[in-house]
């Protein structure tokens, strides 16, 4: 259920969830931009598109702006941004699946799910 990059930091893994809810694991990084852009069709039932790392950390963004970051196993509390633009999304993202977890609990999150 994952797909193994050969990066210089060594063997990642990670998947993306599409908007009607199939995960894509061959799914490249470049084409991160077209996975966010599924968020123009989203709809209460289907809300959100996400990308998780192997380490269980996930990155759901949403068309509203929010981006919640949580640990899907449960390891620690849920945290947000508001108003996140496409591109701070995609480049998040691809700091996910590259595992540079450390990088990304930099930015300004805030507790919860946000709203």
């Amino acid at each position: 259920m994952i797909k193994a990059l050969n990066v210089n930091e060594g063997i990642m893994a990670y998947w993306v969830n599409h908007l009607i809810g199939n995960s894509d694991l061959e799914y490249p990084l470049e084409s991160l931009s077209s996975l966010y852009d599924e968020l123009l069709e989203a709809t209460n039932e289907h809300p959100d598109v996400s990308l998780t790392h192997e380490s269980e950390w996930c990155l759901s963004a949403y068309s509203s702006g929010l981006l919640v970051w949580e640990n899907v196993e449960g390891d620690g509390e849920p945290k947000h941004l508001e108003n996140t633009t496409k591109e701070k999304v995609i480049t998040l993202w691809s700091l996910l699946a590259k595992g540079n977890i450390s990088e990304i609990e930099t930015e300004n999150w805030q507790q919860g799910y946000g709203n």
